[in-house]
């Protein structure tokens, strides 16, 4: 039997677990495939019950490159595809240094030129994008994107947070579904770094209590369901903290990067799976001492099957950018020098079907 010819509740049995990567390039097999494809109801049963595939993506001229890390090879890191924004407005040069925010296989790009801004939520996986302008022109703003579960349909919509970086902390939320801004009714009394990374449909923040206080940071969490944000500890506190960085492991858990003051070693803690329980706890996954040395800023990702982190510095340093270095539990570290044109901002990324909703439709 040709796997046209079975029954179509059964076809879409097995086409709902089969990763998003695989399932894309299957869409061309006959039009009932492609139908599946493009229906709601099959994303959101494929949602539910498709492994999920982890890829790591790093900016590359105008768009991103999948990479694999072996620390086999001479040459530890390898691209392995290509990620384009497909769309008649424009391409993704114009974001090229711009923030980045993304959950649930959605991406969101912000452009800020003179006093407009403008920002494209995109499912690379599908290719589906949504444009949205800023309501206030001139405002500079950080931005966060979120899920939440929508009473009426049952499934998963997004909202997006924006809040000035200068001049007070007033919020923000544009509700896809409907296509607006509005002003958050919430009061927040802790500075939110700039830096931020969404999990399970929540966005986190490093935050201070803004009081000179010599223990004062710990982690700032914003749920889209209640608009509400809660403080969460940090696994250990010291007076200060020389670096501090956010990362996400696979879409289940959140990992931190501190480095205590004075002192080159640098501990990465990992979460337990986010949603599972109640109440948050942190493993130790590696401590190293990370040379060179950093001064202004770091952005890493952890493999945890290796054992090995993997991060790059946002700054030139001794003459050289682009760079991205590789440590495992030996602490020698790697250098991986990337060719003009490879930027190395890179985070983990997992593909799917999610619908992005176009507003009232």
């Amino acid at each position: 039997m040709m796997m046209p010819e079975l029954p179509e509740d059964l076809l879409v049995e097995i086409l709902c677990r089969v990763p998003a990567t695989s399932l894309k390039r299957l869409r061309s097999t006959c039009k009932l495939w492609n139908h599946l494809y493009n229906d709601k109801r099959f994303k959101s049963k494929h949602c539910h019950k498709a492994p999920r595939q982890s890829l790591i993506l790093m900016w590359k001229n105008f768009g991103f490159s999948s990479i694999s890390i072996n620390l086999q090879r001479v040459s530890p890191i390898e691209v392995t595809g290509e990620l384009n924004l497909i769309d008649h407005h424009s391409s993704l040069g114009m974001f090229r240094n711009s923030p980045l925010c993304q959950t649930s296989g959605l991406l969101l790009c912000v452009n800020v030129e003179k006093i407009n801004t403008r920002l494209v939520v995109w499912n690379p996986c599908t290719g589906k994008t949504k444009w949205i302008q800023h309501r206030r022109m001139g405002y500079i703003c950080n931005y966060a994107l979120g899920s939440y579960q929508d009473k009426k349909s049952g499934n998963n919509s997004y909202k997006i947070l924006s809040h000035g970086i200068y001049g007070g902390q007033e919020f923000e939320i544009y509700e896809i579904n409907s296509n607006s801004w509005r002003i958050l009714d919430v009061t927040v009394d802790s500075s939110l770094y700039i830096e931020n990374v969404s999990l399970k449909g929540k966005t986190y923040w490093f935050a201070t209590d803004g009081n000179d206080k010599p223990c004062d940071l710990f982690l700032i969490c914003f749920d889209y369901t209640t608009e509400r944000f809660e403080r969460l500890c940090l696994p250990y506190q010291i007076p200060y903290f020389r670096n501090t960085s956010l990362s996400v492991v696979k879409e289940e858990k959140l990992s931190v990067l501190l480095q205590p003051s004075l002192t080159s070693k640098t501990q990465i803690w990992v979460t337990n799976k986010i949603g599972e329980a109640k109440v948050l706890s942190w493993i130790k996954f590696l401590t190293v001492d990370l040379k060179p040395e950093i001064k202004y800023g770091i952005k890493f990702l952890v493999d945890e099957e290796n054992k090995v982190l993997v991060y790059e510095q946002n700054f030139v340093i001794n003459g050289k950018n682009n760079m991205i270095y590789v440590v495992g539990e030996d602490n020698e570290v790697r250098e991986v020098v990337f060719r003009v044109g490879l930027k190395p901002l890179f985070f983990y990324y997992v593909p799917s079907l999610t619908q992005i909703q176009q507003g009232n439709d």
